[in-house]
């Protein structure tokens, strides 16, 4: 799918990977809803881009029912949602509920609401787009946060879920699993430097992705490897992800396992 005259909203779209969206969207001919929970950085980046501001927080089903509402009720339809908000918060297993919770209501609810209230409009038709961003720590595994690992987990199969379901019925769905990007999401976080991507050089693969309607977007190449390894033999996969912890953690001094 082309964004070219097409009717897109982004959530998180204030900042980071949702803001470069909104841009790159809006420059190819789009017309731009962005949705933030900050609504004055909603409101200066809306008049910054020429995008279309609409407050929500999405970890509430009411807020993602009315954003919806709202963006349809501008611009008649809703060709292209943007799962993007996402929230990273440290923790194991001694998590609290509340931060659990929290958790998942952004990083994964968020998108099963925005699917229930914008699908209904777009099986009508026979045609729409979902792009749900996750992170490669749904491939693998975020060792700073098991709520952030397990949530983007969720988050992937929340999205296969969809594009298995309703491919037949005209809808796309691509899911967005960066590894590190430069965003205030991984500012002062050293383990998310390494290797990691601008904002712009992410959307240029979710626009190729879209262009071919391609499911999975992976950013970087080892991540894709390791994946893959996990796929072919687990046991090797789970020794390598021992090794990568001890890196990623600093619990040693070795070169970073390949």
């Amino acid at each position: 799918m082309k964004s070219q005259g097409k009717i897109i909203v982004v959530t998180g779209g204030a900042s980071g990977i949702g803001l470069a969206m909104a841009k790159r969207f809006i420059a190819e001919g789009a017309t731009v809803i962005i949705s933030d929970i900050n609504e004055k950085a909603l409101i200066e980046k809306a008049q910054e881009t020429g995008a279309t501001p609409i407050a929500a927080n999405v970890s509430k089903e009411e807020d993602v029912r009315s954003l919806v509402e709202k963006a349809t009720g501008l611009f008649g339809r809703i060709d292209v949602f943007v799962s993007n908000a996402g929230v990273a918060r440290f923790g194991d297993v001694d998590a609290s509920e509340e931060q659990w919770d929290f958790s998942w209501h952004v990083n994964v609810m968020s998108q099963v609401y925005a699917a229930k209230y914008v699908l209904p409009q777009m099986l009508e038709r026979g045609e729409g787009y979902l792009i749900n961003t996750a992170s490669a720590a749904g491939l693998l595994v975020e060792f700073h946060s098991v709520l952030y690992s397990t949530t983007k987990h969720a988050s992937i199969g929340l999205a296969e879920w969809l594009a298995a379901t309703y491919r037949d019925r005209g809808i796309r769905v691509s899911v967005v699993c960066p590894g590190p990007v430069r965003t205030p999401m991984a500012a002062g976080v050293a383990a998310m430097q390494e290797d990691a991507l601008e904002p712009e050089e992410l959307v240029d693969m979710v626009i190729k992705a879209m262009d071919k309607e391609i499911f999975m977007v992976s950013s970087h190449e080892k991540i894709w490897k390791l994946y893959q390894v996990k796929g072919q033999d687990y046991e090797k996969y789970m020794n390598l992800l021992v090794e990568r912890r001890a890196y990623k953690l600093g619990l040693d001094e070795k070169q970073q396992p390949a």
